[in-house]
């Protein structure tokens, strides 16, 4: 605020406060309008921007905290509900469809269905084409891809029942009893 805009808005307010005495009001009342004038004249000086982040500091974004591809796949298994979401069980069923053509078993052929139920088990892919597909199917899934690497023999398969990890790697959650 300037020197100008201040003067300007005690001018108005004597201004005021002139023309209201010139109408007869009491002192109390002009005074108190004039002080309204004044004031009024010094707050619409002010500067206010429409939006509140005109005057907020830039503070630029780095690199490593823009959301990545993993935090995104991370976000998509609800735990509260023990569902994965459609972007992981549709990443996680592609790669078990690539290591399962790998070892010549199309799971889109129905002629080769009968070896990815031996490759995987028995109910594993329909689990996967669906909706309602669990953080256990996911987990499950993980540890036939883990089997069904290249390193990996034919023999080294993953059943539903199977008490460990094949892989030696722990699950992606604890499981607890409610």
């Amino acid at each position: 605020m300037t020197r100008g805009r201040t003067v300007a808005a005690v001018v108005a307010a004597v201004v005021a406060a002139l023309v209201l005495t010139g109408f007869g009001f009491t002192w109390p009342f002009v005074i108190g309008w004039g002080l309204l004038v004044g004031a009024l004249s010094l707050l619409a000086q002010l500067a206010v921007p429409l939006e509140p982040s005109a005057d907020a500091p830039h503070i630029p974004v780095e690199p490593d905290r823009r959301p990545t591809e993993i935090s995104r796949l991370a976000w998509a298994l609800n735990t509260h509900t023990g569902l994965a979401g459609p972007q992981i069980t549709r990443r996680v069923r592609e790669a078990l469809r690539h290591r399962l053509r790998r070892r010549g078993a199309d799971p889109a052929d129905p002629a080769a269905r009968s070896q990815v139920i031996d490759l995987i088990g028995p109910d594993l892919w329909d689990r996967l084409q669906g909706p309602g597909t669990t953080i256990v199917d996911i987990e499950r899934a993980l540890e036939a891809i883990d089997a069904l690497s290249p390193g990996s023999s034919a023999e080294s398969t993953t059943t539903p029942d199977a008490p460990t990890s094949p892989t030696g790697r722990a699950p992606l959650f604890p499981r607890h009893r409610r």
